[in-house]
């Protein structure tokens, strides 16, 4: 059936009216010169830049092609257009190279050529190997930072289950609370990771940035029994935050001081000469995802806005009342009820603010008020929203006037 037409003749005897041919010549000459003209625009607009913000795009590499993928980058660039220009590409091939880099580093479960990897001390335990100084900085500075947070990089094995089933069509059927199988496995995994010297980084010669992931004899065979495969030590919702440290730091030594970097999971991080930036906080409430609140940041100031729900990305879902996300790191005992959480460092602590929005998910429910009032008085701005009270921002009692409600959508912010 041919849907708006009465009929459809073949296309050899299509024809052609000699009806109002000066018309159609002359509709046809203007359509040219309106897309020459469209196109002298875009063209003059390409070749002469103006001072602003401009999307900084990572280069294709396809020995990672995945590399650049949910991370942006925008950086405000001024002067005259040839100067905007080689700033342009300046920084589009620094953004490439510094973005590479600790993306190959860091990347738990996959080896490059050339790289000594966490993947790599991932795949030798009980070897002493040397790290590059960034992977030795990055693991060394998160189990310091992460030590009593109820976190942790040594807990992979939790979240390669998590991440097995997150993923799945039907999760619900494998999940712990109603697979008993599943149950047991999570159960076993996470006693043998709780006993003393089940799984440690042992630091060799910390000047030689040496090295030993060791492993007890008891973890091996759990793991062994019930076919866990990825990795012990993982970075979790850690390592985007030391990915985007890392790639700011080498901006700013090249002299680019005024932009953003945003990853799709959550995380912020301004330039230091930024000037202000509005950012919108996420929720979920009536069944979507919308927009809560926003906090307006400034002069290098980082924020990781962590959620149990979905928009519109893959590994969430919801059982018997419980969320499950990417960003539980234990059994799922903990924080049943949290929906999201925001934690932004005005010092651009872009890592401290990972590491307490991360730690507020492992936090048990009757505790999740205290932790976020001890948050408010280290120095961050801290608010979450919980799962049975979606519209009512909890703020910390010294910032609540820094997250600003959208009243229209009916959300509020209260003080615990």
């Amino acid at each position: 059936m041919q849907v708006g037409c009465l009929f459809q003749k073949p296309m050899n005897e299509i024809e052609v009216s000699g009806k109002h041919l000066t018309l159609r010549i002359v509709a046809f000459a203007l359509a040219v010169v309106i897309g020459m003209t469209a196109f002298g625009v875009a063209f003059y607009q390409v070749s002469n830049r103006k001072p602003g913000y401009y999307e900084i795009t990572a280069t294709r590499d396809e020995t990672a092609p995945r590399y650049s993928n949910g991370v942006t980058f925008y950086c405000y660039f001024s002067g005259e257009s040839s100067v905007i220009k080689e700033k342009l590409r300046t920084s589009e091939a620094l953004y490439s190279e510094a973005l590479g880099r600790i993306y190959r580093l860091l990347d738990a479960q996959e080896t490059y050529d050339g790289y000594v990897n966490l993947a790599t001390l991932n795949q030798h335990p009980g070897e002493t190997l040397t790290l590059p100084e960034e992977l030795f900085h990055a693991l060394t500075d998160a189990l310091e930072r992460t030590e009593g947070q109820g976190y942790s990089i040594l807990d992979g094995a939790i979240r390669s289950l998590w991440q097995e089933l997150l993923y799945l069509e039907e999760p619900e059927a494998y999940d712990p609370l109603r697979n008993e199988e599943q149950q047991a496995r999570f159960q076993a995994v996470y006693d043998a990771l709780a006993a003393p010297d089940a799984l440690r980084l042992q630091v060799v010669d910390a000047a030689a940035h040496t090295v030993r992931l060791e492993v007890s004899d008891t973890l091996t065979a759990v793991l062994e029994k019930y076919e866990v495969e990825g990795p012990l030590l993982d970075l979790g919702s850690l390592r985007e935050a030391y990915i985007l440290q890392y790639v700011r730091d080498k901006l700013v030594e090249a002299g680019f001081v005024s932009g953003y970097l945003r990853t799709q999971r959550g995380l912020s991080l301004m330039l230091p000469e930024t000037t202000e930036g509005e950012l919108l906080l996420p929720s979920y409430a009536d069944g979507a995802a919308l927009d809560a609140a926003y906090v307006s940041l400034s002069n290098g100031a980082a924020c990781c806005a962590l959620r149990a729900f979905s928009v519109g990305d893959p590994g969430y879902y919801e059982i018997d009342g419980v969320l499950r996300h990417p960003n539980l790191g234990d059994t799922g005992d903990l924080a049943r009820q949290l929906l999201t959480v925001w934690i932004v460092s005005p010092a651009g602590d872009v890592v401290d603010a990972a590491v307490k929005a991360a730690a507020l998910f492992e936090t048990p429910d009757d505790q999740l008020r205290q932790r976020l009032r001890d948050f408010g008085a280290d120095g961050v701005w801290a608010a979450m929203i919980e799962a049975d009270s979606p519209k009512t921002i909890l703020a910390d009692p010294l910032h609540p006037e820094a997250f600003h409600p959208l009243t229209d959508e009916g959300f509020s912010v209260v003080v615990p």
